[in-house]
């Protein structure tokens, strides 16, 4: 009997959606009410009750299960188009030229991290309908973390002013990190220029960093020409760190070290290179001084 009620349950399910159960479920509790006060008897109400609560139940277990389906069939096709977009780069990576790529980590004492992108492209394609890039925090992070990770893509209009959201897939490849696809409303024509940013807010990215006292390492690695790039950190007010460049030496042609105090008094470790490598790593590391900000 139970398990002809549950394919009952899935069928209505699947015919009618979740709404119908909830309707369902809180049309038996109030004739559940209904009848205890027309009866006036305790065992009568106490049955009513208790059949009432055994719906109830029922109902909450499909809804659970039919939102757990729904998240299985989000993830598919989440991965789905992250393979088919790497398919297409990996067919035919020189999709696109950028021509400036400026990104900024802000990162917090207990080691919440803002990134902010900035990248200005040319299309070297015709018709180019997203953009792939991946972003990892370099340790292998809980997954209470990555479940708060929120990531909003723009398009950079022409006077650098951010505009509408752009549509967004993601997913993690790995404990700490993902891919984001970005996609466009219309394919980009070969020849036209393109400009976006990304604002991500990653709850404890840099806690290796900023609590462990560990060195951590902000890298890059393009596998499309770049004709210039800006990396930059910027620790809490107060703080210092030591500061190594990685991929290239102090003093490279096409590479200069950055280190400054912004405006709100944050140290701020970066590099910036004209003579961006391909498909090879460049960036830095980064490691407290003393105790840093721990909190």
């Amino acid at each position: 009997m139970l398990a002809r009620f549950i394919a009952w349950l899935d069928d209505l399910l699947a015919a009618e959606g979740s709404p119908a159960i909830v309707k369902a479920v809180l049309g038996i509790l109030s004739f559940a009410v209904l009848l205890g006060a027309l009866l006036g008897n305790a065992a009568v109400k106490a049955g009513a009750l208790v059949a009432a609560l055994l719906v109830l139940l029922s109902g909450v277990l499909v809804l659970l299960a039919d939102r757990r389906a729904t998240l299985r069939r989000l993830e598919v096709h989440r991965r789905l188009v992250s393979h088919y977009t790497k398919l297409a780069s990996d067919h035919d990576p020189l999709e696109y030229r950028v021509m400036d790529w400026d990104d900024f980590y802000t990162v917090e004492p207990n080691g919440d991290t803002r990134k902010r992108l900035t990248m200005r492209a040319h299309v070297l394609v015709d018709g180019l309908w997203a953009v792939r890039l991946e972003h990892g925090c370099g340790w292998p992070q809980p997954a209470k973390h990555r479940r708060r990770v929120a990531v909003v893509a723009r398009k950079l209009q022409a006077d650098d002013l951010p505009g509408p959201k752009l549509t967004t897939t993601s997913e993690w490849v790995a404990e700490g990190k993902f891919v984001l696809i970005i996609h466009f409303r219309a394919a980009l024509p070969r020849g036209s220029s393109f400009g976006v940013v990304v604002e991500c807010d990653w709850p404890g990215m840099c806690v290796p960093l900023m609590r462990d006292h560990t060195p951590d390492d902000f890298m890059l690695r393009f596998r499309t020409p770049v004709v210039r790039a800006r990396h930059r950190v910027a620790l809490p007010p107060g703080s210092d760190a030591y500061f190594e460049p990685l991929g290239f030496s102090d003093g490279d042609d096409g590479f200069e070290v950055v280190r400054a105090v912004d405006e709100s008094g944050r140290p701020v470790f970066g590099v910036e290179s004209t003579a961006v490598p391909h498909q090879e790593s460049f960036g830095m590391r980064i490691e407290l001084k003393g105790r840093g900000v721990v909190v």
